[in-house]
């Protein structure tokens, strides 16, 4: 009997170490995705970590309360308390916190959900920065725009041109 109760916790347990491993993963490939559409505000640490410790947190909170539900309106009731102290600054940052929080909960579904998801996710992503990428070299131009700041997280403004500017050669 104590037997069966051990091996029962530890293939649990192989089971939810299977989905953290799988929430990492997800989240490095939805960081690479992001980064590669040219958003280099999630290059910071605290959002890398962000969106690496969000799904995870999310999968936790939802395990546990799953099965349970007084904890699992207490809970809500206290994270509801909680909130972002500095303000999101554009609506995809808002989108990627969202879908990190919902890799959470697919996680804890099922790991099915959570890998179509995140295929998803991924793929919306690199398909979007690829047809930016073959409008501009068809027409010349993206067929996205950006605003100045967008996916730069210095506040910067890179110059190219073929001539010399006498003024940044001084300065």
């Amino acid at each position: 009997m104590n037997s069966n109760i051990i091996l029962s916790f530890i293939e649990s347990g192989l089971d939810q170490i299977i989905i953290l491993i799988a929430l990492i993963i997800s989240s490095l490939a939805v960081r690479t995705a992001v980064i590669y559409s040219g958003q280099n505000w999630i290059k910071t640490f605290s959002h890398t970590l962000t969106l690496f410790l969000l799904p995870i947190v999310t999968y936790t909170i939802t395990s546990v309360i799953s099965d349970n539900i007084a904890l699992s309106l207490g809970m809500v009731g206290a994270l509801s308390i909680v909130r972002f102290r500095n303000p999101v600054k554009s609506p995809f940052e808002l989108v990627i916190y969202f879908a990190m929080i919902s890799l959470g909960i697919a996680g804890s579904v099922s790991l099915k959900w959570l890998l179509l998801l995140t295929f998803t996710i991924v793929f919306i992503m690199i398909s979007s920065q690829l047809l930016n990428r073959l409008f501009w070299s068809l027409k010349g131009r993206p067929i996205f725009t950006s605003s100045f700041t967008e996916g730069n997280s210095l506040h910067t403004l890179e110059i190219t041109t073929t001539t010399e500017l006498k003024e940044l050669s001084r300065s």
